[in-house]
């Protein structure tokens, strides 16, 4: 099973609801959420910048796929899921709506480790983003 966490924004290259990536960075340009949410925030995208990969270099591998690919969460990504739910909380509470979706598969996969995957969403897949 594959997780996506995403916001109300639709991302330029790929077309579908962006991540919750985008939008965290979004609203800590916008400086308008009180300090503590910021702070909090700031260390969610520290660990994340510790623990998980940015695989978006591996577009390279597969530049015909790459314009429209995304990124999940694999189910079994526990701490990674826990840590995106405390990020989806400080975004809905600055009225960043977010919403999650599962499925079992992801699209044509560019890139894979432990806790995500980079895809290519299939035609039924992308109906759900």
């Amino acid at each position: 099973m594959f997780v996506r966490f995403v916001s109300e924004e639709i991302d330029e290259s790929s077309h579908v609801s962006a991540g919750i990536f985008s939008a965290a960075f979004d609203l800590i340009d916008e400086l308008t959420m009180p300090d503590p949410d910021h702070a909090e925030l700031n260390d969610l995208m520290d660990w994340f910048d510790l623990n998980l990969r940015g695989p978006f270099r591996f577009r390279r591998k597969s530049p015909r796929r790459a314009r429209r690919s995304i990124c999940w969460f694999k189910s079994e990504a526990q701490e990674h899921l826990r840590r995106a739910w405390q990020m989806t909380m400080i975004l809905e509470r600055n009225n960043v709506f977010v919403r999650m979706i599962k499925s079992r598969k992801a699209g044509y996969i560019i890139y894979e480790d432990d806790a995500q995957v980079l895809a290519e969403p299939f035609a039924d897949v992308r109906r759900i983003l």
